[in-house]
């Protein structure tokens, strides 16, 4: 009996399957089935644009909402999937595997390391491209990290908007929908390499 996998570690196995078996160009697994334009349109059709892109993206329905509610959101998803492209071939560059899965696709169904690896980076990438498109604005509903501790730094009298590690944290265990995997070790092990990537 196969385990049951977690919403999760679907996401993010779609996410690097996609883009691994697709041209180089192609995004970190979270495409359906049509691919997306190389960037989104910037006339009054941007709201049209947006909800396109996320009917695109390979998402639950809940995720759908989340991301119909919140223009800059699909624009982050396709920036992680770059990012973590980019990233997972860097790590695997003198490696026999490169992060490719031409006919190896059964790896993502599989508890091997690449497997835990795809998942920490992949939600890793993501985290990131969220805090980023905070601190520049791209999303409606946060802003810069306002920490105190930034407030004193000298780099914070120049102006310059720090990241939104904590908002983008609280967001992506949310928006994934993460819960206990209870008995099922795969899942959990799943969650903690996601989570992995989240912090």
């Amino acid at each position: 009996m196969r385990p049951r996998l977690s919403r999760t570690a679907c996401l993010l196995r779609l996410a690097a399957l996609y883009i691994l078996l697709s041209r180089s160009a192609a995004y970190f697994g979270l495409t359906g089935r049509e691919p997306l334009p190389a960037e989104p349109s910037s006339s009054s059709s941007s709201e049209r644009a947006h909800l396109k892109q996320c009917e695109q993206l390979a998402l639950s329905r809940r995720q759908k909402r989340v991301c119909r509610r919140e223009p800059g959101l699909a624009g982050a998803l396709r920036e992680s999937v770059r990012l973590g492209l980019l990233e997972c071939r860097y790590q695997f560059r003198h490696e026999r595997w490169n992060c490719s899965l031409d006919g190896r696709a059964s790896l993502l169904q599989r508890g091997f390391k690449e497997t835990a690896f795809l998942l920490a980076v992949s939600s890793a990438a993501l985290s990131h491209a969220l805090a980023r498109a905070c601190s520049s604005g791209r999303m409606e509903r946060c802003t810069c990290d306002d920490s105190p501790e930034l407030q004193h730094r000298e780099a914070w009298q120049w102006g310059i908007c720090g990241d939104n590690l904590k908002y983008s944290t609280r967001f992506l265990k949310r928006f994934l929908g993460q819960k206990r995997a209870g008995k099922d070790l795969r899942a959990r092990v799943d969650a903690h390499n996601t989570n992995v990537g989240i912090r």
